[in-house]
């Protein structure tokens, strides 16, 4: 063999050495990321999906913004997809999610929760480095030049590149990889046959530090914004998020709005007819479970509990955990042991008269939506005063002829601003018109008022 067998051993030791690298590379990230954020992680193995044939209006658009939104005459990188609490939105991303993953267009996901009880979901400390862990696996990067030995380099040579803002982490293990890892030739990193999208889900739930959420929410929008308008980032980024004060005012900015396409989930999205086919779906299988009778229940029920949840799926879903009661072969004993409630016809009944009768003591169907409402509530920096104006514009909403919002404010306020102070951090839950206007304020979803106007599930805050 001669020469060649001095270059055979050559090859074979820098390829082991590059291996060695990269998994000592996975191995550094691992221990600084949140693996509970990503859209398949055990963590999230019960976390909401959409049912089949239902939000497909939506998960199109998505992803035909996903594969042709850079045709655009003017193309967007960033997608914000916002709405009131309780529209699902985790929901279609974790659909989006495994769809984008399934055809080959998954580049990574992070999933905040503030219910986790890991701090690494509830921060921005470990989303960097979340995304860095999925990329630098991800086969698709493998065979694009350099940008996976790249990236191990950047780690080796900055150990304490976590204690740096987020901007300079996106930049050491991401962009420069990404840039000097092209093809040379390329105006990008070769990645541009197929669009691949980077997922990041409940961004209003970054909130660990009371009181710092909004400067967190920022630097992770900045520094998004930053990568999409870098040329060598070969991504589209979906962010979803409530559209909450801090937010709204970031994507409101001419910076972020003109690279970034706003998609609200409203009527326009047709979500009757999707939680009317989730009911069906639900009560079908009870039907089944329980031996129960076809015509059960009766078209004008399902019809009223569609019309209840006025577009929200956190109500539905909320409704029919309540209505199937535990699961087969459960110890659980909290509906199935309060008399009244022993079957999925009882307790039905007490969802439809929630509206009329006060609740038994000991009983809350409702709570998974109490609990959401009440930690939305607490964001407020005084949430009695927010209840207060909540009090008085359900209030006046209910007149024969309702005051605009601007009236409301000359009223309410005993301070300019104060109505920001006490409903900025509610605009989930409450539509707030502009000051210029004689719009009305509305509340996004009905439930909302009867949680605030009943003290037994309000509780402290009534």
């Amino acid at each position: 063999m001669g020469s060649n067998h001095g270059t055979i051993n050559q090859n074979s030791g820098a390829g082991e050495l590059e291996e060695e690298s990269y998994l000592a590379a996975l191995d550094f990230l691992s221990k600084h990321m949140a693996d509970g954020a990503i859209h398949d992680s055990k963590e999230r193995c019960d976390a909401p999906k959409c049912m089949p044939q239902t939000r497909v209006a939506v998960q199109d658009e998505i992803l035909s913004w996903i594969t042709n939104g850079h045709e655009d005459a003017e193309p967007k990188r960033i997608l914000w997809v916002t709405g009131p609490a309780g529209t699902g939105k985790t929901a279609i991303l974790g659909t989006i999610a495994e769809r984008c993953k399934a055809e080959g267009m998954l580049g990574a996901t992070f999933f905040f929760s503030s219910f986790s009880g890991s701090f690494a979901r509830r921060s921005k400390t470990h989303l960097v480095s979340t995304l860095a862990y999925q990329l630098l696996e991800h086969e698709g990067l493998d065979q694009v030049g350099q940008v996976r030995a790249r990236m191990c380099q950047a780690i080796r040579r900055s150990p304490a590149i976590f204690q740096k803002r987020l901007q300079t982490q996106l930049n050491e293990l991401i962009l420069l990889p990404l840039r000097h890892g092209a093809p040379t030739g390329t105006s990008s990193t070769g990645m541009n046959q197929i669009q691949m999208a980077i997922i990041i889900d409940g961004l209003d739930e970054c909130n660990y530090v009371e009181g710092e959420a909004g400067n967190e929410q920022r630097e992770i929008l900045s520094a998004i914004l930053h990568a999409a308008k870098n040329p060598s980032f070969p991504f589209v980024v979906i962010i979803a998020s409530r559209p909450e004060l801090a937010i709204r005012e970031f994507f409101s900015t001419d910076l972020a709005g003109s690279a970034t396409r706003e998609l609200f989930l409203d009527d326009k999205y047709d979500p009757d007819a999707d939680i009317r086919l989730f009911y069906e779906s639900k009560f079908s299988s009870i039907r089944r479970r329980f031996n129960l009778s076809p015509e059960w229940p009766s078209l004008e029920v399902l019809l009223e509990l569609v019309a209840n949840a006025s577009g929200q799926f956190i109500y539905a879903t909320t409704v029919m955990r309540f209505v199937e009661g535990p699961p087969p072969g459960s110890h659980a004993h909290v509906a199935p042991a309060v008399p009244g409630l022993r079957t999925p016809h009882q307790r039905l009944v007490r969802i439809l008269e929630l509206r009329t009768r006060a609740q038994t003591p000991n009983v809350r169907p409702l709570e998974a939506l109490d609990i959401l409402y009440n930690s939305v509530l607490r964001t407020c920096s005084e949430p009695l005063l927010s209840m207060k104006w909540l009090g008085a514009i359900s209030f006046l909403l209910a007149g024969t002829d309702p005051m605009p919002a601007r009236l409301v404010r000359l009223w309410l306020e005993q301070s300019p601003g104060e109505e920001v102070y006490a409903l900025g951090p509610l605009s989930s839950l409450i539509y707030i018109p502009s000051d210029d206007c004689d719009e009305r304020y509305a509340f996004y979803h009905k439930s909302f008022v009867d949680f605030f106007e009943d003290e037994s599930r309000c509780v402290d805050l009534y």
